[in-house]
């Protein structure tokens, strides 16, 4: 009898234990979310937390731009889940990876953009059709079928713009000849996705016939062609012009800078380009 009481006894204590547990979590869980839906404390922590692992990551000799990546993680959904203003954030994101190809695009001599093209493109369709023709023979020898083994080839074949862009800024090589050259062939590169793209959208059968996927072709090739020559004659006959009477307020030359970025940017993901495209397309009118 004694024995069976003792037991209750214990029962009872690790319930209110377990209960009491359960009440601190709870509480330290709705005090994060409360603390958090602020979006303004939001942005707080993911600088708090890019400074301190930014600083973590110097002190390691690592680039910053694992630093940040590990303090997106951190306090993104995958760590801790401090950050519920998603889209908030994501649109943040998007603004400074445009920024960023904007200001590696300030950086460009267009002189030497004409005499490394030729390299550039071969670099870069060079690298496009090895890794693509072994990134398939590698799916093929998996045992996947030929369509997966393709977009397999596809996801091999293609690297990160921004990541490469931010490691080359980050060592001060944007300026240097191997640096034009690698930010060269990843322009290349971003070009062929979406060709490819098309492709495999028409493989997906989701385009329609062979003469649809040919007109898709047709309306890149055009709207690219057409992006570049508008950007082309505001280089000539506008910008000049304009840029001297904006450089009578600094404010109002940075503002326009920045507006300019972000449209064209706009423009070359609406025309079907990438935003980055879009974003380096920009500097080099205004270098």
């Amino acid at each position: 009898m004694g024995l069976r009481s003792a037991r209750h006894r214990l029962d009872l204590g690790q319930t209110k234990k377990t209960r009491g547990i359960s009440l601190v979590q709870g509480y330290q869980a709705g005090l994060i979310i409360m603390m958090f839906e602020n979006m303004f404390y939001e942005i707080t922590a993911i600088l708090l937390a890019a400074a301190a692992l930014g600083i973590i990551g110097l002190v390691l000799r690592q680039p910053l731009i694992v630093s940040f990546l590990a303090a997106g993680i951190l306090v993104g959904p995958s760590g801790i889940g401090l950050i519920s203003s998603h889209d908030q954030i994501a649109l943040l994101a998007h603004i400074g990876i445009a920024l960023l190809l904007f200001v590696v695009g300030l950086k460009l001599d267009l002189h030497l953009i004409r005499t490394m093209g030729k390299v550039a493109l071969a670099t870069g369709l060079g690298q496009v059709i090895f890794t693509s023709v072994f990134g398939f023979l590698i799916g093929l020898g998996l045992g996947l079928p030929v369509v997966e083994a393709i977009y397999v080839a596809v996801a091999l074949t293609f690297s990160s713009t921004i990541i490469i862009v931010k490691l080359l800024s980050d060592k001060r090589e944007i300026d240097s000849l191997h640096g034009r050259i690698a930010i060269g062939f990843l322009i290349v590169q971003d070009i062929a996705v979406v060709l490819v793209m098309i492709g495999l959208t028409a493989m997906g059968g989701r385009t329609g016939s062979e003469g649809a996927v040919f007109s898709q072709l047709l309306w890149v090739l055009g709207t690219g062609a057409a992006f570049l020559g508008g950007i082309a004659l505001m280089m000539r006959y506008v910008l000049p012009t304009f840029l001297k009477y904006l450089a009578r307020s600094q404010e109002l030359l940075v503002l326009f800078a920045v507006a300019w970025a972000i449209v064209l940017a706009t423009l070359g993901d609406a025309l079907g380009f990438s935003k980055e495209v879009g974003a380096f397309l920009g500097g080099g009118p205004l270098a």
